[in-house]
């Protein structure tokens, strides 16, 4: 299992949530500001380096790759932002203007940027 700390960057948890997830095809888990990572089989492990790449993609793909030092210890992810002018603008920016494209399947919590995958999804509760 691999820990992703967010406790510094909550604007953009969920979308680096969906990204790695998907990415990697790993379970993630919520934990308040944590994100934790495990394989869909047990018998595999997760490659940290992998991850990190993962992230760093992620953080390219939003324009944040700038603001962000990765740090790492065991299997513990650390994202710390550098100290920079308007960080936190930056982070409420990308975090609102993304926030409404998510939809959420009330049933069971599964998330998705599509909204076709969000009402196919939904069937299986009514099957």
């Amino acid at each position: 299992m691999i820990t992703i700390d967010c406790t510094n960057a909550l604007a953009i948890k969920d979308q680096l949530l969906v990204y790695v997830a998907d990415k990697l095809e790993v379970l993630p888990f919520l934990k308040s500001e944590k994100i934790l990572l495990t394989p869909i089989d047990d018998s595999q492990n997760i490659d940290k380096s992998l991850v990190l790449s993962a992230i760093t993609e992620f953080l390219k793909s939003v324009n944040l790759d700038e603001n962000f030092q990765i740090i790492t210890k065991d299997n513990d992810i650390d994202m710390v932002p550098l100290d920079g002018k308007d960080m936190k603008e930056k982070l409420e920016k990308h975090g609102q203007s993304r926030q409404d494209l998510f939809f959420e399947c009330t049933h069971c919590g599964f998330m998705t940027l599509y909204e076709v995958e969000w009402r196919t999804h939904k069937l299986i509760h009514y099957i």
